[in-house]
C-alpha cells in the first residue's frame, strides 16, 4: 500500500515536470522568421511569438533582457504587421524589415 502512494506521488511529479517543459519560451528566431510584413496579422504574431511585454497601441514589443533581446513588430490600422525587428545584441543578430531593398 505505501508503494502504492510514492508511485502516485512520483507519477504527479513527472506530470508536472511535464507540463512546465511544454511551455517553454516561443520568442525564437525560427517562430519570428514566420512572420511575414503585409501578411500577417496581430493573431499571426501572438500564435508565433507568445504574448508581448509591451503592447503600444500599434506595436507590439516583446523582451528577454537577461538574453539582451528585443522584438518590435509593428502593425498597421487593420492589425497586419508593417515591420519587424530582431535585435540581439549577444547573438549579434540584427533584422529589420524596412532595411530590405
Amino acid at each position: 500500500m505505501r508503494t502504492v502512494r510514492v508511485g502516485g506521488f512520483l507519477s504527479v511529479l513527472l506530470l508536472a515536470g511535464a507540463a512546465g517543459c511544454a511551455s517553454k519560451d516561443k520568442l525564437v528566431y525560427e517562430n519570428y522568421s514566420t512572420i511575414r510584413a503585409n501578411a500577417s496579422t496581430m493573431d499571426d504574431v501572438e500564435a508565433a511569438l507568445g504574448e508581448p511585454t509591451s503592447k503600444l497601441s500599434e506595436l507590439w514589443i516583446y523582451e528577454r533582457p537577461d538574453q539582451h533581446l528585443i522584438v518590435k513588430i509593428e502593425f498597421d490600422k487593420s492589425n497586419r504587421v508593417t515591420r519587424t525587428q530582431w535585435i540581439d545584441a549577444l547573438g549579434e543578430t540584427w533584422h529589420d524589415t524596412s532595411d530590405k531593398k
